[in-house]
């Protein structure tokens, strides 16, 4: 269960208020037509987030009464997913939705999440009728601060325009849209180590420029077969301008080409546990999908390094939080032959880090165990 969702759908409801991005029903919708446009007006709402359609909850005027949906005939999600699937969508672009449920006060409520997508506008082709509520062809529906769009009217022509700037990327500046392009590799000209520089073929003016990469050593060297490794900078550029720049990397002796991770740690009762790590929701998490061709792979031969790969920086401090209530997990995890050796080479080298080879791969042990129990639950 996704516990900062569900934390979060309760501060909402303790707001007694509807906003922007949310809108509370007390029941699941009898009518079609008004269905379709309360996730209509979510959808296009210019809230940068994600949208709530809450089921269970009463009207803000009236306290916002928690009434659950259990004995209500409810809607899942694969008749919500059918439902938007079967309407004439312009472009066939239609909203993407998740159905979550959730206790509150001893009732269950509904949420339907509709994802924030740079696909506005939504709207219809042809015009949907149910009963007394008709969608007009043709017309954007929109969610202005705790209000919906009346059904037979569109939305004010200003709010329109936004909508289709976010579209067309025309409201993103430079240095996120270049971010964006990184989690396409495939739309790049790129050839890393042969040219000095990589551009986006439809948009050339984006463009990452390689710096000569210098030897260096770090814990993770020693996790692949041969322990040469190299770094350098990488400057992210719009025509002449440096919008930023990202150090990247060559380990196994140039077979294996990352951006750099970042080191983690954890600290109870005077003890210290450190790994590395990388965030996918991140420039750098972008940055790492562009230099391994969208594989996330750090495999090269036989050898792999102990990368923890978060999805974003909320899963990162949930893993932390929970390493350092259950410490003593780490101790009943056997150690690995792996990081022995590892740990038996840096001695015959002299090299000293504040990585303990062995104790980094019952992090990642621990971590994988984690995800999995974490995803289930």
């Amino acid at each position: 269960m996704d516990f900062n969702l569900q934390a979060e759908i309760k501060q909402l409801v303790a707001t007694k208020r509807e906003g922007q991005y949310w809108d509370f029903k007390e029941k699941h919708h009898d009518n079609k037509a008004s269905l379709l446009h309360d996730i209509l007006c979510l959808a296009n709402s210019l809230h940068k987030g994600n949208k709530y359609l809450i089921f269970g909850v009463g009207d803000p005027q009236a306290g916002c009464e928690i009434k659950g949906v259990e004995q209500e005939n409810r809607k899942s999600q694969t008749d919500l997913i059918d439902f938007l699937r079967s309407k004439p969508f312009a472009g066939d672009i239609r909203p993407e939705i998740e159905l979550r449920t959730f206790e509150l006060e001893s009732h269950e409520i509904d949420v339907l999440i509709i994802f924030d997508k740079p696909f506005k506008p939504y709207y219809l082709r042809d015009e949907y009728r149910d009963r007394d509520k008709q969608i007009r062809a043709n017309s954007i529906y929109t969610r202005n601060i705790d209000t919906n769009t009346p059904i037979d009217k569109s939305a004010d022509i200003r709010i329109i325009e936004m909508m289709w700037r976010e579209r067309f990327g025309l409201d993103v500046q430079p240095g996120d849209r270049i971010v964006d392009f990184l989690w396409k590799p495939e739309e790049w000209d790129k050839d890393i180590g042969n040219k000095e520089c990589a551009y986006h073929k439809y948009n050339p003016e984006y463009q990452i420029k390689f710096g000569e990469p210098r030897e260096f050593r770090d814990i993770f060297s020693y996790f692949y077969i041969n322990k040469s490794s190299f770094i350098g900078e990488a400057e992210f550029k719009y025509l002449s301008t440096t919008l930023f720049t990202l150090p990247y990397m060559y380990c196994d002796e140039m077979r294996i080409e990352l951006a750099v991770p970042n080191n983690g740690h954890v600290r109870v009762s005077g003890r210290e546990v450190w790994y590395i790590y990388y965030v996918l929701k991140s420039r750098n998490g972008a940055f790492l999908n562009f230099m391994t061709d969208s594989k996330l792979d750090f495999q090269s031969r036989s050898g792999e390094a102990i990368f923890l790969l978060y999805r974003n920086h909320d899963e990162r401090k949930e893993f932390e939080n929970y390493l350092s209530n259950n410490l003593s997990k780490l101790d009943d995890i056997d150690d690995s032959d792996i990081g022995r050796y590892i740990q038996s080479d840096l001695d015959r080298e002299d090299q000293h880090f504040i990585f303990k080879p062995v104790e980094m791969v019952k992090v990642k042990n621990l971590f994988e165990y984690w995800r999995i129990h974490k995803d289930i639950t």
